[in-house]
């Protein structure tokens, strides 16, 4: 699997986290969103089948910083991570094309693209 493919599946995986969060939120169904048991059994099984297509090491690795992070990968935007907003050593800033995680805070990089 390449880095672009892996990281393509991580930023699918972040978003499922954070729509199957909101469903389960107070603040969500007070506001009238009414959700289906069976619709968030599909989002869940949706979100185990991405998490088995990634390699194990990247699959673990994402599991445990979701559990110390709300967010467990971060854009990376003008050479700064934006999970901790510290400045990346130069070196990392020239391995765009590789799964790379932050120096400081661990989380799993991507790099925006420039439009």
């Amino acid at each position: 699997m390449t880095s672009e493919h892996i990281e393509m599946h991580l930023k699918f995986l972040f978003d499922l986290d954070n729509l199957l969060e909101d469903m389960e939120a107070q603040d969500y169904q007070s506001i009238g969103f009414k959700i289906e048991k069976e619709e968030h059994l599909s989002l869940a099984r949706a979100r185990n089948d991405l998490l088995k297509k990634l390699p194990e090491e990247i699959a673990d690795m994402y599991e445990r910083l979701k559990k110390r992070y709300q967010r467990a990968i971060a854009p990376v935007d003008n050479g700064f991570c934006f999970g901790c907003f510290q400045k990346l050593p130069t070196e990392l800033i020239t391995r765009q094309k590789e799964f790379l995680t932050c120096p400081n805070c661990g989380r799993i990089l991507y790099w925006r693209k420039k439009s």
